[in-house]
């Protein structure tokens, strides 16, 4: 049966009422089988048309048959036109159903978005903008969401989920655009969203989006985000009395609104207001159970240190829901902050107990034990940080605690531990022993560390670069020669490396021209890298090339004005005869760091008495 068959037939329409022809199925079964699809068609379910939302970033994310069910929800609206379906489209909607099937959903989304975007069929933007959403996918979800306002005149939460889309993509300007449509539309929009890139927009583009916001606020006077996003502006642009003019009127309609409610709070406290929180507590007092606006209210009197208060509140909370992880974090987190470290003990233990942020509680533990001086206690709460954002700080602090004793023994069993009990970290591991090894002048036994990891890390960057630059330390410059060109082989392009290894034959021998070609190549790779402009700069001068040497280097002091760089260029403009030019930029670089020995060792290898130098 030839596919034109269905010139006349609705595109979303079609696939399902395929699935009634038996004879056109079985055809379609052996052709799929040869393909490797699946049989069952997603189109054989109901695909009358559903509406789209706009993304909610507090949601849980549905499962994948949810998703795939929702996709085919049916909501009644008015019949829109149908579409016939063009002959070269019904094969990749096929092979998009099969792929729905196969749960190989970013494939099926690739055909579904370049289909909608081809197609003048609003049900399967609709559907292609669902599996958008679901995948998390922003960029097809964004042009699939564009399309749709455009194609359903209808549709107001497409445009509600366009201008989502835009706020989080910083085009606030952009956003605005479709915030006005799915007004129009009778949707409503989350307008304080748009003020969220604010401070990170070019004045051209904070007018044009303030004219926007103010335009809506004449449309749409009653609407209360509206009215809102304006105080959010006015506060922005430093007009605090419009904001609370402009809040007025939405707190005395909905005296709970908690968004007026925390910006009228917060222009007060802007403001050194005798009773800032006056209206927040009243809230409170209307509608106690309310945990978002007590949260908060919490948040907000911690922010402006006064911890008894928010401890009360948190308190509070917690007899709301005394199994709130998060409400008890934050309490303890206050405590610290208020010295109340016994009380920060208790409730960061309970944490532990109900087994909530147990990693987070562990680390703060740790902290709270240190900074008592309970040593033992410390390093225990530290050892038992699994692998999160807490885990290298906390393992790095026990392993202080443990060279603070005088027991290097302990020290590297405690590591041994640790890597045993989580290897996915070991080579991170191996380089923090390393380092603190390195740190209490160790060298020789953080060489070992290094050389028992690369066993096992042989291609690892950051323990050949550490070991490098030990053995530096050490004068072992064949050693860190070796490990430098070690990484070039397989990272030849790597300009931090490219840069150390010209560095080093610069300072530790006479191969000038080897080490500019080194320099000159990681320089190509990373353009004004002041470190690298420091050591083109240097090895010119080595070189005699003075001119070229006092230019890269003024560049690199411009961009970086680090001792080391102020003590070479001060040389090159010495050696040059431009002794005031060097005696000035030597004297602003000591005036900065008094103790900076780049400085202090170029002055007295050249003989330089600074106190007894002319200023001009």
């Amino acid at each position: 049966m030839d596919s034109a068959a269905y010139k006349d037939a609705p595109l979303m329409g079609l696939i399902s009422r395929l699935c009634h022809h038996w004879d056109m199925m079985n055809k379609i079964y052996i052709f799929a089988m040869q393909l490797g699809f699946l049989v069952t068609l997603t189109a054989c379910q109901s695909t009358a048309p559903a509406t789209a939302t706009a993304p909610n970033p507090t949601s849980q994310a549905p499962s994948e048959e949810s998703a795939l069910a929702k996709a085919n929800e049916v909501v009644e609206l008015e019949p829109l036109p149908e579409t016939p379906i063009p002959a070269a489209s019904l094969y990749p909607l096929l092979q998009a159903e099969f792929l729905l099937r196969q749960r190989r959903l970013d494939e099926a989304l690739e055909i579904l978005t370049r289909e909608a975007m081809q197609l003048q069929d609003p049900e399967l933007t609709r559907r292609a903008l669902r599996l958008a959403e679901f995948q998390k996918n922003d960029r097809h979800a964004l042009v699939l969401s564009m399309r749709l306002t455009n194609q359903d005149g209808n549709d107001g939460a497409a445009a509600v989920t366009a201008m989502g889309l835009l706020i989080r993509a910083g085009q606030p300007e952009r956003a605005l655009t479709f915030a006005r449509t799915a007004k129009e539309r009778g949707a409503r929009i989350n307008a304080p969203a748009l003020m969220v890139s604010w401070d990170k927009l070019e004045p051209t583009r904070q007018r044009a989006t303030a004219e926007a916001i103010e335009a809506l606020a004449a449309d749409w006077p009653e609407d209360q985000d509206i009215a809102i996003a304006l105080a959010y502006l006015y506060r922005a642009q430093n007009k605090p009395d419009a904001a609370l003019e402009t809040l007025d009127p939405v707190l005395i309609a909905s005296p709970n609104e908690e968004r007026a409610l925390l910006l009228w709070t917060q222009i007060k406290l802007d403001q050194d207001a005798s009773k800032p929180f006056k209206r927040l507590r009243a809230a409170l007092k209307r509608v106690p159970d309310d945990e978002a606006m007590r949260l908060q209210f919490a948040r907000l009197l911690a922010s402006t240190e006064r911890y008894d208060e928010a401890r009360e509140q948190f308190s509070a909370l917690l007899m709301l829901s005394p199994r709130n992880g998060d409400y008890l974090f934050s309490l303890a987190l206050i405590e610290i902050e208020a010295k109340q470290l016994d009380a920060a003990i208790a409730n960061l233990q309970a944490l532990v107990d109900l087994g909530q942020r147990p990693d987070e509680a562990q680390y703060y533990l740790g902290r709270v034990y240190e900074d008592r001086g309970e040593d033992a206690d410390a390093i225990s709460s530290y050892d038992q940080v699994g692998p999160s954002r807490e885990f290298f700080d906390a393992t790095r602090r026990g392993a202080e605690l443990r060279l603070n004793a005088g027991d290097t023994r302990d020290f590297q069993e405690g590591f041994r531990q640790s890597r045993a009990n989580h290897p996915g970290q070991a080579e991170q591991l191996y380089g923090l022993e390393a380092e603190l090894l390195g740190e209490i002048d160790e060298k020789e036994l953080a060489i070992e560390v290094y050389t028992e990891a690369l066993d096992l890390f042989p291609e690892s960057v950051s323990l050949l670069y550490g070991r490098a630059m030990t053995f530096e330390v050490l004068g072992d410059i064949a050693g860190m020669e070796n490990d430098l060109r070690a990484i070039l082989v397989f990272k030849p392009n790597n300009a931090t490396t490219l840069n150390a290894l010209g560095y080093t034959l610069t300072v530790h021998t006479n191969r000038y021209e080897e080490a500019a070609d080194l320099i000159e190549k990681a320089l190509q790779l990373s353009p004004g890298e002041p470190a690298i402009l420091d050591s083109l700069g240097w090895v010119y001068f080595k070189l005699g090339r003075f001119l070229q040497a006092a230019d890269l280097l003024k560049e690199a002091y411009a961009r970086f004005p680090d001792a080391e760089v102020a003590a070479h260029l001060g040389e090159v403009l010495w050696v040059s005869g431009k002794e005031q030019d060097a005696l000035a930029i030597w004297r602003a670089s000591l005036e900065q760091q008094p103790d900076a020995t780049h400085v202090t060792q170029a002055l007295e290898r050249l003989g330089v008495l600074l106190e007894e130098a002319p200023v001009d």
